[in-house]
């Protein structure tokens, strides 16, 4: 079993190029309507227009993000968030051991208000 997240966007161009610099996530599909975001041959992210046609039956009607927590596991996040720093990103919680969760955190703002959590975890 797997998952895949979708987030809706208001600028797919320009919320993939956020991704791809922040995180280093490559473009598999490119578009203004949808894109898949890459690492290696790996699905990690899509994108789909905010106002396009096909909705998937998800109502965008409230604020983007709202009672969503995205998860992007990475090698390294304190290099991750000097990358968030030097661009620029809005971080809400700054670099931290996650007892519970047994994974250091951080979590920042895209573009389109999500929160994304940029973590390592101890179990692999």
């Amino acid at each position: 079993m797997r998952t895949d997240t979708m987030l809706f966007a208001k600028d797919v161009p320009a919320t993939s190029q956020w991704y791809q610099d922040f995180l280093g996530m490559q473009s598999g599909h490119g578009g203004s309507e949808f894109e898949m975001l890459m690492g290696g041959d790996t699905l990690l992210l899509q994108l789909h227009e905010l106002d396009a046609d096909h909705d998937h039956g998800v109502s965008t009607n409230r604020p983007l993000g709202h009672g969503v927590l995205v998860f992007v596991h990475v090698e390294d996040p304190r290099a991750a968030l000097a990358r968030a720093r030097e661009l620029g990103i809005e971080v809400v919680s700054d670099l931290q051991y996650n007892q519970q969760a047994h994974m250091t955190e951080f979590t920042v703002r895209d573009p389109n208000g999500y929160a994304i959590c940029i973590c390592k975890s101890d179990w692999g």
